[in-house]
């Protein structure tokens, strides 16, 4: 029987998804709430979970485009599949084909596999072996590839010396309206609605690591402990991590300062304030940067392929 997300039994759900996915990418109820329903752009007419005798036997997350309504770009009808789950491959099917026709029917014109508002992946995970020929059967395009990245922060030395003339801090809740300045002419689309959400829910202090010129702010770096309530981005993957999990990014700097080391050293500054907290394992994702990181010792722990299908 097909049923909504509004009937769904969460701790069930979640039991799914372990089943589903390797232990490195196992999360939990609460999470799996707040990145489906709790989302702006879930999709609850393409989403389905599939239960038979209280026993779930597979589901299917969908969103809707975040843009223009999270954040400025056009609108390309692009939908994102979540994720998706079953016991058995049938079901897999069966709740595809219900999405799909779903936001066909809307007029879209391309499904992504992640790469959502408030996403899990960023792509299918190479390791995800049953995934990644499951949407090769549906006809997805796999194109190039990403990666998140890990280390240890425990014996974290910042490799270069921080770039003069700038005050690197947490930011202060006073320091609101520059970043929102900063954000609207430097990273105006995704990165800026991310960073001032997640600082809506966990406070500037807590979340956004800043580089400053006076009141200006001309760079930034989003990073996030075992603390936070509302785990983003690579912080999903949090179980894996272990106790004291730490994350970095989206990371940038004003296009103006750039070509004089302010990245690496917003980076360094960033970091050694995670391992000042008790942080350990840490996780920078969704990157091609494998060189930039390396530097500061992060090696490649998981890696991704874009998948795509046309319903044209």
């Amino acid at each position: 029987m097909r049923i909504s997300f509004r009937d769904a039994d969460w701790d069930a759900l979640a039991r799914l998804w372990a089943d589903f996915y390797p232990e490195r990418y196992h999360v939990d109820a609460n999470l799996l709430r707040i990145n489906t329903v709790e989302s702006p752009v879930f999709d609850w007419g393409a989403s389905a979970i599939e239960v038979m005798d209280d026993e779930t036997l597979g589901f299917v997350i969908v969103k809707r485009p975040a843009t223009p309504m999270l954040w400025k770009g056009p609108n390309q009808d692009t939908y994102h599949i979540g994720a998706i789950a079953y016991r058995e491959p049938e079901t897999g099917v069966d709740l595809m084909t219900q999405a799909k026709r779903a936001v066909a029917d809307r007029g879209a014109m391309q499904l992504l596999f992640g790469m959502d508002s408030r996403h899990f992946f960023p792509g299918c995970p190479e390791d995800c072996h049953n995934l990644c020929s499951f949407l090769m059967v549906e006809g997805f395009e796999k194109t190039g590839g990403h990666f998140d990245l890990e280390r240890d922060l425990g014996d974290y030395v910042m490799p270069v010396e921080p770039a003069a003339g700038v005050e690197y801090r947490m930011a202060s809740e006073s320091d609101l309206q520059s970043l929102k300045a900063f954000f609207e002419e430097e990273f105006p689309g995704r990165w800026r609605h991310d960073v001032l959400e997640k600082i809506s829910v966990e406070g500037a202090d807590k979340t956004c690591f800043g580089a400053f010129e006076g009141k200006r702010a001309v760079g930034f770096a989003l990073i996030q402990d075992w603390t936070h309530r509302q785990p983003i981005g690579g912080a999903v993957w949090h179980q894996a991590l272990g106790e004291k999990w730490g994350a970095l990014g989206p990371i940038g700097v004003a296009e103006s300062e750039r070509g004089r080391g302010l990245g690496h050293s917003v980076l360094g500054m960033a970091l050694s304030n995670l391992k000042s907290r008790g942080v350990r394992n840490c996780i920078i994702d969704w990157t091609t940067l494998e060189e930039f990181y390396g530097r500061h010792g992060f090696q490649i722990s998981r890696r991704y392929k874009a998948a795509s299908l046309r319903l044209d």
